[in-house]
């Protein structure tokens, strides 16, 4: 089924209307989502919003809440999502650093009490093109087993960083896990295989059967996903450690929010998230810096590639290629996606989505 955007964000804001959620986080949350699908990341798409309809509707997310600021040290600050929507509450926490950084030079915000904030890079782009060089992090439900353990504590944490560029802002975006779960969810709903080496059964050893995996990480049976380098530390697995325990350090103990497995429980989500801006004309004029981030890339893609024909590629170019060609033509939605969004407007009483062209 092929959607226009326009049309997938107007649906997913009324189904999260529908299910309690104020008008102004649905409308955000909606347009976050729908990002994620023109970039191509399906995984972080509307794939999500079921999630999202049936936690308002459970009153497992708040939707009608709003974060608030709860320390304030200047250039430092925390902010209590008090278990609302993910994505009002890391913009609220973005733009506060925006804001800050602006008149400071530097700012960091954490956030407690969040839930799911889909892609990490929309929230790093959306500070780039305020100026800013930005970092965001979040954790979430352990899947990923660190280096040396036999079972999952880490969440896929991914890590964004974006920076302004002459070009339009460069966003890297990308989980601490060497493949996200999401990513599986989309492998097995388009009926492909997931690679050996990506997650381990409660054997540890590798594991293959795709719906095996997704469905005991769900459950919570012992199956693991793999941080960046894989098993041990032959290939770099223990960095990939490294750097997921970075983000449950900034979203748990230094957010005062929870961490591995104890980020969800009956009183609700708990998730973290933590975000840095640094303005760059506190570190020289900006469109100079900007320029020179440019020449930097610009050098980078210049290299030699090693296979001729496959172009050196920088973060955000496939994204970015995809945006535009889904703007254009359409965004695909596979099959049990279709399917998912169809009882999502049973459920809530709103108008089934239409394809592009407008067949049901």
């Amino acid at each position: 089924m092929i959607v226009g955007a326009a049309e997938l964000r107007a649906f997913a804001a009324t189904a999260l209307r529908a299910a309690g959620a104020s008008g102004p986080d649905a409308d955000l949350t909606a347009e976050v989502l729908v990002a994620a699908d023109l970039s191509g990341v399906d995984s972080h798409g509307v794939a999500r919003l079921r999630r999202y309809v049936e936690g308002l509707r459970e009153g497992a997310i708040d939707g009608l809440a709003s974060p608030e600021v709860v320390r304030d040290h200047g250039a430092v600050a925390v902010v209590d999502a008090h278990n609302g929507l993910g994505q009002p509450a890391l913009c609220f926490a973005m733009d506060l650093a925006v804001e800050r950084a602006s008149a400071q030079g530097i700012a960091a915000v954490a956030v407690r009490r969040s839930n799911h904030i889909g892609i990490a890079g929309w929230y790093t782009e959306r500070a780039a093109r305020a100026g800013m060089f930005a970092i965001a992090t979040t954790n979430a439900t352990p899947q990923v087993a660190p280096s040396g353990a036999g079972e999952p504590m880490f969440g896929t944490d991914p890590i964004s960083y974006a920076v302004p560029s002459t070009d339009g802002p460069l966003c890297f975006d990308a989980a601490t896990s060497i493949v996200p779960r999401g990513k599986l969810e989309r492998l097995r709903r388009e009926g492909r295989p997931m690679r050996p080496g990506w997650a381990v059964g409660p054997d540890g050893e590798s594991a293959t059967d795709l719906p095996a995996v997704v469905a005991g990480l769900k459950a919570r049976a012992g199956f693991a996903l793999l941080p960046l380098g894989g098993l041990g530390e032959e290939y770099g697995g223990h960095k990939g450690s490294g750097l997921a325990l970075l983000a449950e350090l900034l979203c748990g103990p230094l957010a005062g929010a929870r961490w591995s497995k104890h980020t969800y429980d009956e009183s609700g989500a708990g998730l973290g998230q933590f975000v840095l801006c640094l303005d760059l004309g506190a570190l020289g004029e900006p469109d100079v810096v900007a320029g020179e981030v440019h020449r930097l890339t610009a050098e980078v893609r210049s290299a030699r590639p090693a296979k001729p024909d496959v172009p050196v590629r920088m973060p955000g170019d496939r994204r970015r290629r995809s945006a535009r060609q889904r703007a254009a033509d359409g965004i695909p939605l596979l099959p049990p996606v279709v399917t998912d969004l169809a009882k999502i407007a049973a459920l809530t009483g709103i108008s089934p989505l239409q394809a592009k062209g407008g067949d049901g």
